[in-house]
């Protein structure tokens, strides 16, 4: 359950952090930008929705990138096709004028939260790759396989950056705000707060994810147990600390806008409009109209070849283009994307992980007791490697399982956690029997055919038994 809490809360700061800046930059400009005299009204409520939705519908279309391990490019079409698509809403709505700020403010949405959600794929791609390792195994994988470390560790710092530009820009938006007499309700002042709020958070999974990387490479892993109990901790420091600061500070501001307003009044009335001096006057003879158009004019060949050259350059380019927007609609990954039901299976499993996530916050258990015990995974991995001595199987079978061995391991462990007891005299499958779960009793069933089969499982049974631990951990 902790993967599943940690997975949801990182994709909501990836929606919350963007959308709260976005909302109250928009909330800000708003009486700058409409001007009801004329009628010219760019943003409403129809803007605020949009800006909402879009940052659900981003949030699930990035997280379904990642999954398909979509390319890089697939980003630029994608917003493409969706700003053509709010471009007809708005046709179908009526409103007309909304495209002049939702255009450019869908597509600074869009990218900022790409640039926060890539830190997320790095850091899920560094646990995947360290999932199957523990203690002196982990860190000898490590020391000879760190790519994904050294490229979380260098989005970390290029996130770390972002962090500082976005919690800038916000405050460049309420100063150029005030100085434009901008709108400031107190739903913008409770936005600002949630964006820091937000930027806060994102700074302390920064400090998590370091942390990951630092205890991965001694060999840990998993050593935060309760991710929401630490989490509701940093909040508790955030409300003190914000309330402290709301109690001890005064009216009497170290920078007040009102100094910047003052200095420019004062320098717009100093301003003054130099004498420009007398310049002679030359007598410039005209020449005539035909001489100039004689002596201007190309010949018709070089105008053919220029002209030439532009359509050539132009079409070139717009046959390009329409490839490059077109060409993803007509791959096979897309075929398969649709055809296998992918899109639809993402779905329920995110609201199954949803329903899952509340039901995790909600719950009274604390999740304080939850300590992993693995001296009976110790004893249970001893006497498989005894079993396969006297059996005298093949490397290829020992091999085999050994790796399964390992994963069975985290099993037990994990059962034991929950109050599922394993002892020695109880075989793999009555073990998973204990579980209640059809999950849970495919791995034993598979477990004991590695076990007993003198055949290998095939690639597809191996990773259906560990896809299968990996769902009842998550549980």
């Amino acid at each position: 359950m902790e993967c599943r809490f940690s997975r949801i809360f990182e994709r909501f700061l990836v929606f919350s952090t963007i959308v709260s800046l976005m909302l109250t930059a928009t909330s800000v400009f708003s009486p700058v930008l409409n001007n009801y005299e004329v009628e010219r009204v760019l943003i409403d409520w129809f803007t605020y929705i949009l800006i909402i939705g879009s940052g659900i519908v981003f949030t699930l279309v990035l997280q379904i990138f990642a999954l398909e391990k979509i390319k890089s490019a697939m980003h630029l079409v994608f917003i493409v096709f969706y700003i053509f698509g709010i471009l007809f809403l708005c046709y179908i709505t009526g409103k007309t004028n909304a495209p002049y700020v939702l255009i450019v403010i869908l597509t600074v949405q869009y990218f900022l939260q790409v640039g926060i959600n890539e830190l997320f794929i790095f850091h899920d791609a560094f646990m995947y790759d360290c999932e199957d390792y523990a203690g002196k195994e982990l860190e000898q994988y490590l020391f000879h396989n760190n790519l994904s470390a050294i490229d979380l560790t260098e989005k970390i710092k290029g996130q770390q950056v972002m962090m500082f530009a976005i919690s800038i820009s916000m405050f460049v938006v309420l100063v150029f705000g005030k100085l434009s007499e901008g709108y400031f309700s107190f739903i913008t002042l409770l936005l600002v707060i949630f964006f820091y709020l937000n930027v806060l958070l994102c700074c302390f999974m920064l400090g998590m994810f370091k942390n990951d990387i630092f205890y991965a490479f001694l060999g840990f892993k998993d050593y935060v147990r309760n991710g929401r109990k630490l989490f509701g901790s940093v909040l508790l420091i955030a409300a003190i600390s914000c309330t402290a600061g709301a109690v001890l500070s005064s009216d009497n501001a170290l920078i007040k806008i009102g100094y910047v307003q003052e200095y420019k009044e004062t320098h717009e009335k100093e301003r003054y409009i130099p004498e420009l001096p007398d310049f002679i006057d030359f007598q410039i003879e005209p020449q005539s109209e035909e001489r100039m158009e004689r002596n201007s004019r190309p010949s018709w060949i070089l105008e053919f070849i220029a002209e030439l050259i532009k359509w050539l350059a132009i079409t070139g380019l717009s046959i390009l283009g329409l490839i490059f927007f077109i060409k993803p609609f007509f791959t096979k990954h897309f075929r398969v994307f649709w055809t296998e039901g992918h899109l639809l299976k993402f779905l329920r499993e995110l609201w199954q992980e949803i329903r899952e996530f509340f039901r995790y916050v909600f719950s009274k258990s604390t999740g304080s007791d939850e300590q992993y015990s693995t001296v009976q995974g110790k004893k249970f991995r001893e006497s498989m490697m005894e079993f396969l001595k006297k059996s005298k199987r093949s490397k290829e079978k020992i091999d085999e399982i050994d790796r399964l061995t390992k994963h069975f391991m985290r099993l037990i462990d994990w059962g034991q956690s929950h109050g599922i007891k394993f002892t020695q005299t109880l075989a793999p499958a009555e073990y998973t029997a204990l579980f209640k779960n059809k999950t849970a009793d495919l791995v034993g069933q598979l477990f004991e055919k590695a076990l007993y089969d003198k055949n290998v499982l095939t690639a597809e049974e191996e990773k259906i038994f560990i896809a299968s631990i990996k769902e009842i951990i998550c549980e």
